[in-house]
């Protein structure tokens, strides 16, 4: 336990007064609004990556085809 504790940065440290819950509660609640934020960017910026992929595939074909 001695190990994880040092890893942990020093203002974290205040947090150890609150209930262990309550802690994990409200880190979880923060994580699972950080991603409904980022849910439609990451969303659309999977759309163009897979449309990125697909479009350098077929040149990629096409270019095979003329060679």
């Amino acid at each position: 336990m001695g190990t994880v504790a040092a890893l942990v940065p020093d203002w974290l440290e205040p947090l150890r007064a609150y209930p262990r819950w309550l802690v994990l509660l409200c880190v979880a609640a923060a994580t699972a609004g950080l991603l409904a934020l980022l849910a439609r960017p990451l969303k659309w910026g999977l759309y163009l990556g897979l449309v990125g992929v697909g479009a350098l595939g077929l040149l990629g074909f096409a270019a095979w085809l003329e060679s």
